[in-house]
């Protein structure tokens, strides 16, 4: 922790707040445990995942390979430490590290280039049309961290003498960045501009005696395998001629180049040994279809030659089932369960036309790293740990049976399914304590408002007809809103009726802002009844005052541009504002999410209602979610701050809880940077808790079920605890350690057989 920094901070802060009133404060918070499915879930809070790309790398320097996911919807990297139990896939959540990478943007794969044993980053280049490299430099003394080597990697396409020209791959696609020629640099195969062939650019740096730290490329193939994609479907031509190729390309050809303005339409590839011959098989998904194609290898090293084609892939190969995966299924082959096999995991590369709640397919390994085998386990792996509501997610609190806790509900843009999106609400019931929340998944279409027919539903609940219980108002895609009334009795838990669909003025003129409205009540004028504020595509905030005070609300537009609050981005048209107004020490105030992925504080509301409020911060607290966040909030532990909860495209939420006093970017994750270890595991008769980072007396342990009955608190009193198992019967069982100096906490799943 930064000392001085946060000192000095602290001073300024004081000088500012002589001119401007205090703002609240947040730490992103993950000890708030939710129930899914009858158990809890390790990752509740991590944020939600689609279309994603998945390496591995070491990001905590403990030895063990955590996972670097990289998402196209919003550019969002989301970053999972390794718990390191041997044959299990545990991994916790921790966005302290997604601060360490450079802003990436449409693909991002890790490979060690320079044989450090370290991952670099290859990605989509910042000038386009190729691909940057970012060097792993990390240590034990600075932590994670990468610098950039290579802006626009460049490749000789005439060899030996040609000019160098940009590596070429497109935005849509994924390259192969392997060692084909197992020789001990990286290269490359990706499809050639104009598709239909497969390019395999040689890494040179060996054979010139740079050593593999180098990045030397050359054309060596330009119909790599001799095989040509159907430019109509994604069927091949095997032992093609290859007219066009480059001067003896490996053995075999002659010289050409074809670099037409015709852009290849979308393939993602991987390159791997499935028969431990020395060469490598191409495994690739296509833009418009839902399958892999395994192209054998029957070549060599310097040869390849493909001889057949497997359509079902995996599971013509051994395996247990092919993918199916609606468009564009894109292959990573990564040991996820720490068995020292990779695996294959397979996730979508098309956003907003494919699986989105159910998008990381997990293959396991059950050959060898020669002979891999690759046997479906799940569809859903991270995802399931996390709370995921497919595409889109946008939350808001209300205590929905009157029994004095605030609960939770998530409405969604949609689950995908081959018939389109199907558009819901999730309800999380609080089954903790006023000081203590834990939240349930009840069921994901709340009040089966999916039959409504209602696109892409934002909930907001506040009393409308001064009946003093809470109405419900969803927002759609078009722009328009929707009023249920709640009829259930006082103290009854919430029945809501559509009482007007297309909610009208007072003039009977629809409500419309355009495109996404995004609801919140909220009495902005303070005058005792409920207004609304509603954000749209445009990136504006409307303010809708409500005139009446009992029955049918009456309400009419102030403002479609309320504030002169606007969040796109410069020269954007579209902006997705999601609004959450509150009162912070008296004082109105508003979040506005937006599709940047950050959170905009506006101020200077009150006395003010007509002019133009203040933009505090356009990027507060460098708090980023991806894109289209959307903010809501409530002192959900009563410890007098206002807590926030985060959604976001991806369809998931992050929860941050509100502290009294500023903090750097570094103290917002603060409470995760610490780990423990468990061993053995399975235990018998006793296990070891090894704790690093150790204060005294300020861990606490418990151990509960998967049914989330607590079994077992000890006070922690050493860096290696020693905990009896004898009496408690065989299982498996989640162990969490609470830093009792900050209530933060770690989770970690042991099994106890005797």
């Amino acid at each position: 922790m930064n000392f001085r920094l946060i000192f000095s901070i602290l001073i300024f802060s004081s000088i500012l707040s002589l001119q401007t009133a205090a703002q609240p404060y947040f730490q992103w918070y993950d000890s708030i445990p939710v129930k899914i499915n009858s158990s809890f879930v390790a990752n509740p809070w991590a944020g939600g995942l689609n279309f994603t790309q998945i390496s591995s790398v070491d990001m905590d320097m403990d030895g063990d390979k955590d996972l670097f996911v990289f998402d196209r919807t919003g550019n969002k990297i989301r970053t999972f430490i390794n718990n390191g139990t041997a044959n299990t896939v545990d991994y916790k959540y921790n966005p302290y590290f997604e601060t360490k990478f450079p802003k990436l943007h449409d693909w991002a794969l890790l490979y060690d280039f320079n044989c450090d044993g370290k991952e670099d980053i290859f990605s989509y280049s910042d000038v386009g049309g190729g691909f940057d490299i970012y060097k792993n430099t990390s240590t034990l003394a600075t932590g994670l961290q990468f610098q950039k080597v290579v802006t626009q990697q460049r490749s000789i396409y005439n060899p030996p003498s040609g000019s160098l020209i940009n590596l070429y791959v497109s935005s849509v696609d994924i390259p192969a960045i392997s060692d084909i020629d197992n020789d001990g640099d990286v290269d490359v195969v990706t499809f050639a501009i104009t598709g239909t062939y497969m390019e395999y650019h040689k890494n040179m740096s060996i054979e010139l005696g740079f050593g593999c730290d180098s990045l030397k490329f050359q054309m060596a193939n330009r119909c790599w395998g001799y095989a040509a994609e159907n430019s109509l479907s994604n069927d091949y031509t095997l032992y093609d001629t290859c007219i066009g190729n480059v001067i003896n390309p490996e053995l075999t050809g002659y010289e050409g180049q074809l670099r037409s303005a015709e852009r290849h339409a979308g393939s993602c590839e991987l390159c791997i040994d499935l028969d431990n011959d020395g060469d490598k098989e191409f495994i690739v998904g296509d833009v418009s279809y839902p399958n892999l194609t395994m192209l054998t290898n029957n070549g060599t090293t310097t040869d390849a030659s493909f001889s057949s084609e497997d359509v079902a892939f995996p599971f013509s190969n051994g395996g247990s089932q092919d993918v199916d995966m609606t468009l564009f299924p894109c292959a990573f082959y990564q040991d996820v369960n720490n068995d020292g096999k990779k695996d294959l995991l397979v996730s979508p590369n098309a956003p907003n036309a494919s699986e989105n709640a159910n998008s990381i397919w997990y293959y396991q390994n059950t050959g060898t790293n020669s002979f891999p085998v690759f046997q479906f386990q799940q569809t859903n792996i991270l995802q399931d740990k996390m709370i995921e509501l497919g595409e889109g997610a946008y939350p808001v609190f209300f205590d929905y049976d009157n029994d004095g806790l605030k609960d939770l509900f998530i409405g969604n843009y949609g689950y995908y399914n081959s018939a389109g999106f199907e558009h819901k609400i999730a309800q999380f019931k609080n089954i903790g304590t006023t000081t203590a929340p834990q939240f349930e998944l009840i069921t994901r279409d709340y009040k089966n408002l999916s039959t409504y027919g209602i696109t892409n539903m934002v909930p907001a609940f506040g009393d409308m007809d001064g009946d003093t219980d809470a109405d419900m108002i969803l927002g759609a895609y078009d722009g328009r809103i929707h009023y249920f009334q709640n009829i259930a009795a006082i103290g009854a838990p919430a029945n809501f009726v559509l009482s007007q669909a297309n909610f009208k003025n007072s003039a009977n003129r629809i409500i419309d802002v355009g495109d996404f409205a995004a609801p919140q009540i909220f009495d902005v004028d303070n005058d005792g009844k409920n207004d609304i504020v509603i954000g749209a595509r445009n990136g504006k905030l409307a303010y809708y005052r409500r005139t009446s005070s009992t029955g049918t609300p009456v309400v009419d537009s102030v403002s479609h541009f309320w504030g002169n609050i606007k969040v796109n981005l410069p020269f954007y048209t579209t902006g997705y504002s999601f609004p959450f107004v509150f009162r912070d020490g008296g004082q109105t105030k508003i979040f506005a999410g937006a599709e940047r992925g950050t959170l905009m504080l506006y101020d200077h509301i009150d006395g003010n209602l007509n002019g133009a409020f203040t933009l505090v911060d356009s990027v507060y607290m460098n708090i980023n979610q991806g894109t289209r966040t959307a903010p809501t909030g409530t002192d959900i532990n009563n410890d007098g701050f206002i807590d926030l909860v985060v959604g976001n495209y991806q369809g998931g939420v992050s929860f941050y809880k509100g502290t009294g006093s500023i903090i750097t970017v570094e103290d917002m994750y603060e409470n995760i940077t610490w780990n423990f270890d468990i061993y053995p595991n399975p235990s018998s008769s006793n296990f070891t808790i090894r704790l690093y980072d150790f204060k005294k007396d300020h861990y606490q342990l418990q151990l509960y079920n998967v049914v989330g009955q607590t079994i077992l608190t000890e006070q922690i009193t050493s860096n290696l605890s020693n905990i009896n198992t004898e009496l408690i019967p065989n299982g498996i069982y989640f162990c969490k350690i609470i830093d009792m100096s900050n209530n933060t906490s770690l989770v970690k799943r042991v099994a106890i057989q005797h």
